[in-house]
């Protein structure tokens, strides 16, 4: 018998050994009669026949030719090629490598102009598609708009239009834009015949809708209804009966019906394993997250855990002994919620490290999917999902800290919310640094320029022109093509080393200035108040009930500050007494050190609270002068920082002592003066010399120039939230700054001061913060920023900005300027009004970054310059009159 097998294999061995030699044969033939596309073929008929050894084999084959496509049949076969590259790298879970490849076959398309090929099936569909499995939906959906465009433009049939329609929907749906999903579905509908495949398709995606609305019964009666008209199954329609059981099975377990939900799981599996058995990796991969979901539900976390190690497998990150290989892990948002789940199951089993080393992998996975994406807003939305998982990892550590009490932990705290503070601020910051490092005269560094100024014109034309969308294909089209310009960047130069973020983090303690430091985290449960004094976490504090928390500071900063003084001057005590409380909840239990400098890292909407102007004692005296109120001020000068990483990022690389000064006095387009502008540029020329200039000589050329040039540059003007976008937005009279205007360059001041109303306000991401003005100014390289949280009252701004240059120039730190600024305002007793000292009219500034020192000329006094005038013409007069004197007496 063994004989047998034995003859078996080596006639096996010795027809695929023949049918090898064969191949390599017809090959050869091939290339000695310059038949490149028919090589090409061969080529892809030799992978679709041997799937072992499809990827590398197919990836050598651009290395192979021998010269350049130049027919049309030639560039047909080499955009084949590409396409089949994707595809199965696809199939063996490398969605980046899947990318490059579609990619490049969408490049290599718009190069050769291959008019008659169908991109939209073969190239941009599973290229969106691939967008949309990275969570990168602003691609997807530039991609699916362009499919759907030339589908319509070129008269394709229904059915495909319909089908780009669907497209359009998912990645919508996964924005959470469900009107626009549920209009794309609509829109396809009314296109494709009864029960064809594409209108059950449609069916699906609106089950998934229903999902996504709560309306998880009508989901599942949509999904009964479909699966009653479908076919039966084969392998053209696997894929649509384990999509609608999978949703269906996502459906049952919301409804908390367990054994439906896995039972749904199950068929739904059953389909992949049948049909897929080398394909729909991620697919599979899923269904079997969701059966551990449901033992986690059932209490059976080992049993949970098997499903996980399962998904593992499936995704080619366990190996045959289900030993976990962190060497094979990429960027998919379904290793996300795996290691997620992992982390819950041995919470379950009460094996807290455990549980944290899965947690830490999601954020791991997390960075690498950052890395990918080209859009700064699909980065915020990532960072945002990011912050419940962040949450999760901070309270394992701190359960773990109540218990054991080793330091260690507080450190794992504090770097768990840096990962969830800033990132994308941190992200565009050293690609800012890098790009500005390297060599201008690149021409890929050129296109990106050109790229970046055209998206602002493109931007800037739309939120003008009252959100007018004319200009969004073109825009859509020029950010897709700067995602690609910024791949090749980033291979061509150092790529943005995530590794190294984490390290940096790893010491970024040491790197703190001496400042004691406060750091928050608002989770949806819980807040945490982490202090660091002499560069050491000395306590970690965590205050329950975050909800109420982030209720009552909006309620706070919303009624007090940004609706105006109103309340606060008709109602000062409710004000004291509100003030206080929230001085207890942010300082709860925190044991300061007085009169040192502390730095504030908020987070949520801690950011819109100003800490100055905070009470600090709950004796509260009717005839006591506002003045004299127990602020916080009197005790600590506090400064402000995005998070710990962001405070350390930026440099001042400008040598010079300038000043410069941009000022409205005048708002000609809507004939309003500001004479309080006027006054606070007298005041400052009292304290410092430099350039300054007025109205028709301020525009977006001169800010620009005086951007690179300065030490210090000081904005006077309106700044407001602008559009339904609420785009933070400085007024320079002709013309509107935006924020997605800065843009990085050479020289970076300093200090910016924005003395202008709520430059430091704008719309509150989760994980990222306020995106505000002073924001904008941090991302570019600018070291510190003084920016209004509210409107800035001017009289108050006049004072301050003139207080904080003469305090500066007596060789004071830049933050420390500015809290002796606000002091002298307090202190000061020729005021109209006692309630100008209530903290609305001055606490408004905040000075963000790092502190530092900053040189600049004093004004120049007039009585020295006329004293040397007086002492020449004196020198003259007597010189004059000695040699008249001694001529005379010659004469004689």
């Amino acid at each position: 018998m063994r004989a047998i097998f034995a003859l078996l294999f080596l006639l096996y061995f010795a027809s695929a050994l023949f049918a090898q030699n064969e191949d390599e044969q017809k090959l050869s033939r091939l290339q000695q009669n310059d038949q490149l596309s028919d090589w090409i073929y061969a080529r892809l008929d030799h992978v679709a026949q041997n799937p072992a050894q499809r990827v590398p084999y197919l990836m050598q084959t651009q290395q192979l030719l021998w010269r350049r496509a130049k027919t049309y049949g030639e560039h047909e076969a080499m955009i084949n090629l590409l396409n089949s590259q994707g595809y199965y790298l696809l199939l063996n879970s490398d969605i980046l490598g899947s990318i490059d490849s579609y990619e490049s076959a969408y490049s290599y398309y718009l190069k050769y102009k291959i008019s008659n090929y169908e991109i939209v099936e073969y190239t941009l569909k599973p290229l969106s598609n691939n967008y949309t499995r990275l969570g990168d939906y602003e691609r997807a959906l530039y991609l699916q708009q362009l499919s759907l465009n030339f589908l319509i433009r070129t008269n394709d049939l229904p059915e495909h239009i319909a089908g780009a329609y669907s497209n359009l929907a998912i990645s919508y749906r996964s924005m959470s834009n469900i009107p626009e999903a549920e209009n794309c579905v609509k829109k396809g509908l009314r296109l494709v015949a009864s029960n064809s495949q594409t209108q059950l398709l449609l069916y699906n995606i609106m089950a998934d809708i229903l999902f996504d609305k709560k309306e998880y019964a009508a989901s599942n009666h949509l999904l009964k209804t479909t699966i009653h008209k479908q076919q039966a199954p084969y392998a053209g329609n696997a894929n649509w009966y384990m999509s609608a059981y999978t949703t269906m099975g996502n459906n049952y377990l919301k409804l908390n019906h367990l054994k439906e939900a896995d039972e749904s799981f199950k068929i739904a599996l059953t389909f992949g394993k049948r049909y897929f058995k080398t394909a729909r990796f991620r697919e599979k991969a899923n269904i079997l997250t969701q059966r551990g979901k449901i033992k986690l539900l059932q209490k059976e976390p080992t049993a949970a855990l098997q499903f996980f190690n399962e998904t593992l497998q499936t995704l080619h990150i366990n190996d045959a002994q289900n030993r976990m290989m962190l060497s094979r892990l990429y960027a998919d948002n379904k290793l996300m919620d795996v290691f997620e789940q992992m982390g819950n199951a041995y919470l379950q089993l009460g094996k807290p490290e455990e549980a944290l080393k899965s947690l830490k992998l999601v954020l791991f996975t997390a960075d690498q999917i950052r890395d990918t994406y080209a859009d700064d807003k699909t980065k915020e939305r990532l960072q945002g999902d990011l912050k419940r998982i962040a949450e999760k990892a901070i309270e394992t550590c701190y359960f773990q800290y109540t218990r054991a009490k080793n330091r260690a932990l507080l450190k794992e705290i504090l770097l768990l919310a840096e990962q969830s503070k800033s990132r994308t601020l941190l992200d565009q910051t050293k690609k800012n640094q890098q790009l500005m490092a390297n060599n201008q005269k690149d021409p890929l560094l050129v296109k990106r320029k050109s790229l970046v100024q055209a998206i602002v014109y493109e931007e800037k034309q739309a939120i003008e022109n009252s959100g007018a969308t004319s200009g969004s294909k073109q825009l859509g089209k020029l950010k897709y093509t700067l995602s690609l310009v910024e791949k090749q960047l980033n291979l061509r130069y150092k790529k943005l080393d995530l590794s190294e973020v984490q390290s940096s983090h790893n010491n970024i303690i040491s790197q703190l200035p001496k400042a004691q430091v406060i750091e928050y985290f608002m989770g949806a449960d819980a807040l945490y108040l982490i202090l660091i004094q002499h560069q050491e976490i000395v306590q970690v504090v965590k205050i329950s009930g975050a909800k109420q928390i982030d209720q009552m500071l909006r309620s706070f900063t919303n009624t007090y500050f940004q609706q105006g003084p109103t309340a606060m001057l008709n109602a000062p005590k409710s004000f004291f007494r509100s003030s206080y409380k929230i001085y207890q909840t942010v300082f709860a239990g925190l044991k300061l050190l007085p009169q040192s400098p502390l730095i504030i890292i908020p987070d949520g909407a801690i950011g819109y609270l100003s800490f100055d102007g905070l009470i600090t004692s709950d004796q509260f005296h009717e005839h006591l002068p506002i003045s004299a109120w127990p602020f916080l001020i009197k005790k600590q000068a506090i400064t402000y920082a995005f998070s710990l990483a962001t405070l350390t990022a930026n440099r001042p690389n400008q040598n010079s002592k300038q000043f410069t000064g941009l000022f409205i006095t005048h708002l000609k387009n809507k004939n309003v003066p500001l004479p309080a502008v006027e006054e606070e540029a007298s005041a400052i020329q009292k304290n410092i010399s430099g350039t300054f200039l007025f109205n028709g000589a301020v525009d977006i050329k001169s800010f620009n120039r005086a951007y690179e040039t300065s030490k210090v540059l000081h904005i006077g003007t309106h700044a407001y939230l602008f559009g339904k976008s609420q785009e933070p937005t400085v007024d320079f009279d002709k013309e509107k700054l935006f924020l997605f205007e800065l843009l990085a360059k050479k020289g970076t001041p300093s200090l910016v001061v924005l003395s202008a109303c709520r430059t430091a306000d704008g719309l509150l991401t989760n994980g990222e913060g306020i995106i505000s003005l002073s924001r904008g100014f941090a991302a570019i390289g600018t070291p510190a920023t003084i920016a209004g949280l509210w409107n800035v009252n001017d009289l108050a701004a006049a004072q301050l900005s003139a207080n904080f240059y003469r305090h500066l120039t007596k060789k004071n730190k830049a933050g420390e300027a500015l809290h002796q600024a606000k002091l002298d305002w307090l202190a000061q007793s020729k005021k109209a009004n006692d309630f100008y000292n209530l903290p609305y009219y001055w606490d408004s500034l905040i000075y963000m970054g790092a502190d530092q020192e900053i040189e600049l000329a004093p004004a120049r006094n007039g009585w020295p310059i006329y004293a040397i005038i007086v002492a020449t013409l004196l020198v003259a007069v007597l010189l004059y009159l000695t040699f008249r004197n001694r001529m005379g007496y010659t004469r004689k």
